[in-house]
């Protein structure tokens, strides 16, 4: 029999609730955050048949255990913001037509993660210092798999959907970063600020949507005649649509025309991870240097992307990150500090530094029995905090959908990269939240 001090011990033992550090990607995204803007992004999945959302409050009790690092609230540190279980269930909901709005710690049971559905669409919205677009693919795979198996169809847990039924591998909550084979050289990310749409800024939470589809296989087909690859091809369309805008301005003063492209880490350094395990690299083009032709554009871009994008530099880079977080003197400054810190570098560059950005989560395999219940799957990144528009793409069912988002009036960008799809012989099928 336990003494009195061991049982009360035990029961304080198992009343004590999980937590996780912030993982090195995670520790901007909450020092940024205001009422008005977080990092959000989201994911969706388009069914054949009309949600059924008892049944989808089901498939999100069964799935959500599975994904302990997503099961939580952020909280306070005296040094830094920190992860922390939540015991409450998450509720699905109806989609409000505002998609990507900020997160607030407070709300919700203090989830960072929204899942809704309206007609035939299931989405997840996730606040980015939980996970990148990889690990919220995962989660989405997995939740529509557990609400057709509900809906007594045979679809299994395959292609990247995790099986509810097996407890989650500690490996899956592990800061990747951390496991990385970093080396002692530092790359500096400094860069000179990058030209900017003429943009009218948006009343707040205003996200304005233009989606296009078209062949994916016509895509690839236009790529392949560059020698470059999708995403190298659709990078390049968005940095001739900022030439062609900056021309038309007549400007004296060029400014680079750069894209922000995000880099999954897991395919040089294999990972369960569901955590954020992401870099990015900004291809470009400098019209100061002189005109420039689409091939010649393509070619830059290629040339910088199979330049940047190799495990050696973007191991020295993370290095840099992970190196500040392991510095004594930094770790001692209080979290408030800090995030003050934090916030000035980011609206000093950030956003500043790209014209724009392209998140691609490129060939979206279905999960087995899945791809004749699942329509097409879509990515969205939320609203950027500073008047851009962004973009984000991903293919399945043999359609491309690439979804322009912004919290500005004008439609710049979209239009003019979307047109110049259509001249270069790809059919496009646009749809927008737009009312004038």
């Amino acid at each position: 029999m336990k003494c009195k001090f061991c049982a009360g011990k035990d029961r304080l033992m198992a009343n004590r609730k999980r937590w996780f550090k912030l993982d090195n990607a995670a520790k901007l995204y909450p020092a940024v955050s205001t009422a008005r803007w977080s990092s959000t992004f989201r994911i969706s999945a388009e069914l054949y048949e009309d949600v059924d959302p008892i049944r989808l409050q089901r498939a999100v009790e069964m799935t959500l255990p599975r994904f302990p690092s997503l099961k939580v609230r952020m909280r306070s540190g005296l040094f830094w913001y920190y992860l922390e279980e939540i015991a409450e269930p998450l509720t699905v909901r109806p989609d409000t037509g505002h998609p990507c709005m900020p997160f607030h710690f407070q709300k919700d049971n203090g989830y960072l993660l929204r899942v809704f559905y309206y007609r035939k669409r299931i989405s997840a919205e996730f606040f980015h210092s939980l996970t990148d677009g990889s690990g919220g693919l995962i989660f989405m795979k997995t939740l529509v798999v557990s609400y057709l198996r509900l809906s007594g169809k045979r679809v299994f847990y395959d292609s990247g959907a995790l099986d509810v039924r097996i407890p989650p591998d500690k490996r899956e909550t592990e800061d990747a970063f951390l496991q990385m084979p970093l080396p002692k050289v530092r790359i500096s990310r400094k860069e000179s600020r990058a030209y900017h749409f003429p943009s009218t800024p948006e009343i707040p939470h205003t996200l304005h949507i233009t989606a296009a589809s078209m062949p994916a296989d016509t895509v690839k087909r236009k790529a392949k005649e560059l020698g470059v690859s999708v995403t190298e091809y659709l990078v390049s369309v968005m940095v001739w649509a900022g030439i062609q805008e900056q021309a038309k301005q007549k400007k004296n003063r060029w400014k680079p025309v750069r894209i922000s492209v995000p880099v999954n880490m897991r395919a040089f350094f294999p990972s369960p991870t569901m955590r954020n395990f992401s870099s990015f690299v900004n291809p470009g083009v400098d019209p100061r240097l002189g005109d420039y032709t689409f091939e010649e554009v393509a070619a830059e871009v290629r040339a910088f992307m199979r330049y940047q994008v190799n495990p050696k530099l973007l191991s020295a880079v993370i290095a840099t990150n992970v190196a500040d977080e392991k510095n004594l003197l930094i770790r001692l400054v209080p979290r408030v500090i800090k995030s003050w810190v934090i916030s000035g570098i980011f609206r000093n560059a950030g956003d500043k530094l790209v014209t724009a950005t392209l998140s691609n989560l490129g060939q979206v395999t279905l999960p087995t029995g899945s791809e004749k219940l699942i329509r097409r799957m879509e990515f969205h990144l939320g609203c950027p905090s500073a008047p851009l528009c962004n973009a984000a793409c991903a293919t399945s069912q043999g359609e491309m959908r690439l979804i322009f988002c912004s919290n500005i009036r004008e439609t710049t960008l979209p239009r003019k990269a979307l047109c110049f799809l259509v001249e270069q012989g790809v059919p496009v099928t646009v749809e927008s939240n737009w009312e004038d």
